[in-house]
C-alpha cells in the first residue's frame, strides 16, 4: 500500500505540483489539501502517513518567513499535529515549509533561543540517496 501524503497548501505556497510528482516518483499517494479543508474538517491529518509543507511565501511571509502559517498550525491544529508526530508519522518541510515547521515547534530540537530566534539542533541527520534517470545524488 502506498503511503498517503498530505501536501499542505495555503495562500502563497507554491511548487505543489513538483511536490506531487516527487512523491509519486518515490512511490507515494500525494494529495494537495488546502488548509481551509483541514479547518472545515473535510480532511484530517490522521488520515495521512506523511505531511509535506512545500516552499513558497506562505501568506506573503507577512511578519516573517513562515510565521503566519506556523501561527495557523499552532492555533488550529497544535494537538492534531503533535499526535501526528508522536505516532511516528513523517513530516517534511521544504524551504518556507521548513521555516514554518521550526516556528511551529514541530521539529525535534527546535527551541527559542535568546532574542526569540528559532534554532534547530542539527544532531539528528539522515543520509539518503536519490537516483534519477540522468544522475545520482547522495544526501
Amino acid at each position: 500500500m502506498k503511503p498517503k501524503i498530505l501536501i499542505l497548501h495555503a495562500s502563497g505556497t507554491n511548487r505543489d505540483g513538483e511536490a506531487v510528482r516527487a512523491c509519486e516518483l518515490a512511490g507515494g499517494a500525494p494529495e494537495i489539501v488546502h488548509i481551509n479543508q483541514l479547518r472545515a474538517r473535510a480532511r484530517c491529518f490522521v488520515d495521512y502517513d506523511i505531511l509535506l509543507l512545500p516552499g513558497g511565501f506562505s501568506y506573503g511571509d507577512a511578519l516573517g518567513a513562515g510565521v503566519r502559517q506556523a501561527l495557523d498550525l499552532r492555533v488550529f491544529f497544535q494537538d492534531q499535529l503533535h499526535e501526528f508526530v508522536a505516532s511516528g508519522k513523517r513530516v517534511l518541510g521544504i524551504c518556507n515549509g521548513f521555516q514554518t515547521l521550526v516556528r511551529a515547534g514541530l521539529l525535534p530540537g527546535g527551541e527559542t533561543a535568546d532574542g526569540g530566534r528559532q534554532t534547530v539542533d542539527g544532531g539528528q541527520q539522515t543520509a539518503a540517496q536519490l537516483a534519477t534517470r540522468n544522475s545520482q545524488y547522495a544526501l
